[in-house]
């Protein structure tokens, strides 16, 4: 029978089925060339059962995967209300990494999802007369038994429960079984909690996506991309870019570029991954498929590739990933140096000695004064075309110089997991994150994994002994930082390439957490980009680049504008009784939060002093709704 119609990106079906129409579907239903001949369980963590909307929550999925720059996704979700269907069964889905296959390779998978969170207990109930369902007809209509053709999400990724700890292969084999045969099965205990735990599972994956999204366009870490998975196993870092296309020789094939290496494949075969080393060999071709990634990959890195350079041909050779930023020079006592930072390593040589290449990472550790001048100098330039700045004396910048972990991906700041706060710091090989406030106790993402059998971003390079925790210094900057809520808030779009040039200030009574928790609810339709709590503490919601849904839309001279594409959303804490209790409360400390953050924004942005608007003239309220709030002050600091 023909598949039913799909919409949106990536494309899904978003329909509804119930058991008898699934059997009906499935019995006709035309796979095409390839026939599946796998089948990998997953369960949703979340949405679960308590939060699931059907259609809208379908749709929010196809959002959020849209907004990882994903092509497809799973096949089908079974929920508390029916069988859903997503990306259609005849096309190889996105779900499992190496799990979902590929043409080249000649099989597939059917990615199942089911809604809810299984770590502790069994799914019961309606999603899993959804599941068995699924499994059983899919089995039968494909002639493959249970044992063959079910497997585990986290059967191809070591870093996963999914679908959760409590379900073991032989309880689900044996319910397929029972469901075919028509019989009882058998009573087999839940599994038990394994390794990682499910705190650490949910911290190495929240790492992860902090180290994935700042060079990807906020595409972040997708556990069933092939790439990444590739990435992680073989210990390639993180991505310097996002996934893209490029087209050679009329064939089309998907890249990223990583910390050490390029990876691509040919599109659809997501699941054959290839490297951009092994396609180079050691030699820097002058053209095809080879030099267009090449090319693409220093793209990536804001400088074009120079096969000339000895910088580029030292680095092609010791794979030290794309460029961090241009090639330039800097005086150090007296002497002139040429430098370029890669992702792996800064690169430099004395002036003209042009061939005379040497690593930043060879003289991480030198104590001699001169050395530690010009190391220091290169490391404070190869964080400042990275974007941030180099401080010698916190505890990240001195382990992370003393590990050779690569480039800084971004600043140091904060996040929120599961009532803990953690102060972290992405590197291209690697993420440092302590709890706040033990700010002596560095701990990294990659020795994390490996306590639990995982390759994530294992380093080869050699580890100097720690500086001593007394000469530590927190990551602080003027006295505030901001804290990444996760997971994140979903209630945004995108910009459109329209430029932020607004400041929308919102009052929100009630609690920080309660207001967080709304925000982040998955059919949530309000949030804001920031929080900024009564005590001062500020929380990201929502990232920069995404238009969060806070303003909506006003009509000037008869035409209509969005304002969440051109402002950026701050919500500001009051007292739950506000605004009855016309008391704010002590704002000070809010206030001075809130001045340092808008001159955050004003550096990116060149803000007007009448940029700050608040939510209640927008929406032609008379309230006093920001009472408290000295808005003269707020617009000098962007005067």
């Amino acid at each position: 029978m023909p598949d039913f119609p799909t919409e949106g990106s990536p494309p899904f079906i978003n329909r509804m089925l119930t058991i008898a129409e699934w059997r009906e579907y499935v019995a006709g239903y035309d796979f095409g060339k390839l026939t599946p001949t796998r089948l990998v369980l997953h369960h949703t963590y979340r949405p679960d059962e308590t939060s699931w909307r059907g259609l809208t929550t379908m749709r929010g999925i196809q959002k959020f995967y849209a907004g990882k720059g994903w092509t497809a996704g799973p096949h089908i979700f079974a929920a508390p209300d029916g069988i859903w269907l997503a990306t259609p069964m005849s096309q190889i889905g996105i779900h499992a990494g190496a799990g979902n296959g590929s043409l080249a390779k000649g099989w597939y998978s059917i990615g199942l999802e089911m809604v809810g969170y299984f770590d502790k207990v069994l799914p019961s109930g309606k999603v899993w007369e959804h599941s068995l369902a699924v499994m059983g007809e899919l089995s039968r209509r494909l002639k493959i038994p249970p044992r063959q053709l079910i497997s585990f999400h986290r059967d191809y990724t070591n870093q996963k429960s999914c679908p959760g700890w409590a379900v073991t292969k032989e309880w689900v084999w044996s319910q397929v079984e029972a469901y075919l045969n028509n019989s009882t099965p058998p009573t087999i205990p839940p599994g038990q909690i394994g390794t990682p735990t499910p705190d650490d599972e949910r911290l190495i994956e929240a790492l992860l996506e902090e180290g994935y999204k700042h060079k990807t366009n906020g595409q972040g870490y997708n556990a069933d991309w092939a790439f990444h998975a590739y990435a992680l196993e073989h210990q390639l870092g993180m991505p310097m870019g996002p996934s893209a296309r490029l087209t050679v020789a009329g064939k089309e094939y998907n890249y990223q570029p990583f910390a050490r290496d390029t990876l691509y494949c040919e599109v659809p075969n997501w699941g054959d991954v290839k490297t951009l080393s092994e396609l180079l060999g050691g030699s820097i071709p002058p053209s095809g498929l080879g030099r267009a990634l090449l090319d693409a990959t220093y793209q990536a890195g804001g400088s074009p590739f120079r096969p000339d350079w000895a910088f580029h041909q030292y680095a092609v050779a010791r794979r030290l990933g794309p460029p961090v930023g241009k090639s330039a020079q800097i005086t150090v006592d007296g002497k002139q140096y040429a430098y370029q930072a890669f992702a792996v390593d800064t690169l430099y040589n004395l002036v003209p000695n042009w061939s005379d290449v040497r690593q930043l990472s060879q003289i991480g550790t030198a104590t001699d004064p001169a050395t530690v001048r010009l190391r220091d100098a290169l490391l404070t330039e190869t964080f400042k075309q990275a974007g941030t700045t180099y401080r010698p004396d916190w505890a990240f910048h001195q382990l992370a110089r003393q590990w050779a972990i690569g480039a800084p991906l971004a600043n140091s700041y904060q996040i929120t997991l599961e009532k803990t706060t953690y102060a972290l710091q992405p590197f291209a090989l690697d993420v440092l994150y302590n709890v706040v406030p033990n700010w002596a106790d560095v701990k990294r993402l990659s020795d994390l994994a490996r306590q639990h059998g995982m390759p994530v971003l294992g380093m080869a390079m050699a580890i100097a002994p720690l500086v001593s925790a007394e000469s530590l210094t927190p990551p602080d900057d003027g006295g505030f930082s901001i804290t990444q809520v996760t997971p994140p808030a979903m209630a945004f779009s995108e910009r459109h390439g329209e430029r932020v040039s607004m400041v929308v200030l919102h009052a929100v009574p009630g609690a920080v957490a309660d207001t967080i928790a709304a925000m982040t609810d998955f059919n949530a339709r309000f949030a804001t980009h920031y929080l900024i709590g009564l005590d001062g503490r500020i929380y990201r919601l929502i990232d920069e680049a995404k238009a969060a849904w806070h303003a909506g839309f006003a009509t000037s001279g008869g035409v209509r504008y969005n304002l969440n594409r051109i402002s950026i959303g701050i919500a500001l804490e009051r007292p739950s009784g506000w605004p009855a209790t016309r008391d704010a409360g002590d704002t000070d400390a809010q206030i001075r939060a809130l001045r340092w953050l808008l001159r955050q924004l004003d550096a990116r942005y060149r803000l007007s002093p009448d940029a700050i608007v608040l939510w209640t003239s927008l929406a032609g309220s008379d309230d006093e709704a920001l009472s408290g709030l000295p808005l003269g002050a707020l617009r000098e600091a962007l005067s």
